[in-house]
């Protein structure tokens, strides 16, 4: 039998503990260190998931001879830096999304990693959740004809972690945080086709008081074969969370949804514990949500290509793909108009500054242009 495959993790927040559990359901490998800027932060992550050794920065981590691969779980704008110095020590990467804050440092990351022949996973969930697997297969099947629309949809009432609310740090609101989920698995579903051009609308509606990024954004994808896509994001809904997936096609519909139609339901006036204010009333408890999510389904995947070779479903160029669309979509709600792709926009640190100062001089992309 083969050796296991030791894992790194960078950060030890709310998506470095998700990675941790699912890589821990991933026979094949081991969470064999982490590291943290953060050293008191750190060294509790390692105690108390009895992690043996922590380091404080990834580049600690990474003279470490039993960490082949890392798994970037840090603010945004952080990751092409992790993500490098990975690759310059010869090490796999697991990127959180977005992949880069800027196509640029995209492309150097993808390009990197494929010149040295190492696994750049772009870690997108929602094309390894179960639910949405099988919605995706019926769809394939025929059973609903020609597939013209997919509409999916992620919501709640904000991020988890204060730096979201942050532009240098996050790049944007929503959609850099959820918004790119939703890009994710309507290009997936559709068999990843080559979009054409990219309406968007976008505001702040809950949460102006804490940040000038948008809570709340609705993307239109126009594809090159004639079908659409619409993806919908938001921080600005109150009562739980909301993961839905639809599938229109010329002869039928499918229709998913991620946490709410588990078979289990539980009422409470004063609230299940654990579950906060959420908790009260009528709710839908999620069990084996690890799995559900399709987090240990990802990582597996990932994994897996890095001992046998071969491109994860989900991968650095996927992310580059997403993030042009996200690109576009803040530079749409900026001017009001459609743009057309293919769209490389210059010297973008943070994407949402195209939303917060419209830069019509960037144009609506080649087609446009070319009327």
């Amino acid at each position: 039998m083969a050796e296991k495959i030791g894992l790194g993790i960078v950060g030890s927040g709310y998506i470095a503990q998700t990675h941790l559990d699912a890589l821990r359901a991933v026979p094949d490998c081991y969470v064999a260190a982490t590291a943290d800027v953060d050293e008191s932060r750190g060294k509790e992550f390692a105690r108390v998931n009895g992690v043996e050794r922590f380091y404080v920065g990834h580049k600690a981590m990474l003279a470490d001879p039993n960490v082949k691969a890392v798994v970037i779980g840090v603010p945004n704008c952080f990751h092409f830096e992790v993500a490098m110095d990975a690759f310059a020590a010869g090490r796999h990467v697991i990127c959180e999304k977005p992949l880069a804050l800027s196509l640029e440092d995209g492309r150097r990351m993808v390009e990197t990693a494929e010149k040295k022949g190492l696994v750049l996973g772009y870690a997108e969930e929602l094309c390894y959740v179960p639910k949405f697997v099988r919605a995706r297969e019926l769809a394939r099947s025929g059973g609903i004809g020609k597939p013209y629309l997919v509409r999916q949809c992620e919501k709640h009432a904000g991020p988890y972690s204060p730096w979201f609310w942050k532009e240098e740090e996050a790049g944007g609101g929503i959609l850099m945080d959820m918004g790119c989920h939703s890009i994710s698995c309507i290009l997936w579903v559709l068999g990843k086709p080559k979009v054409k051009s990219v309406y968007a609308h976008m505001g702040t509606y809950l949460h102006g008081g804490v940040t000038k990024e948008e809570d709340h954004v609705i993307i239109l994808m126009e594809f090159e074969d004639g079908s659409f896509g619409q993806a919908e994001a938001s921080w600005a809904l109150k009562g739980g969370m909301d993961s839905t997936l639809e599938i229109f096609g010329t002869e039928g519909v499918v229709k998913a949804d991620l946490l709410k139609g588990m078979g289990l339901r539980a009422f409470s006036e004063n609230g299940f514990p654990g579950a906060g204010d959420e908790g009260k009333g009528w709710v839908h408890p999620e069990y084996e949500e690890l799995w559900n999510n399709g987090y240990p389904q990802e990582d597996r995947d990932f994994v897996k290509c890095m001992r046998e070779g071969g491109t994860p479903a989900q991968n650095g160029r996927d992310g580059l793909d997403v993030l042009e669309i996200i690109l576009a979509a803040y530079h749409s709600a900026g001017i009001g108009q459609k743009v057309y792709l293919p769209f490389r926009p210059p010297d973008v640190k943070e994407p949402v500054r195209l939303w917060q100062r419209p830069r019509p001089e960037l144009g609506q992309g080649p087609i446009a242009d070319a009327h």
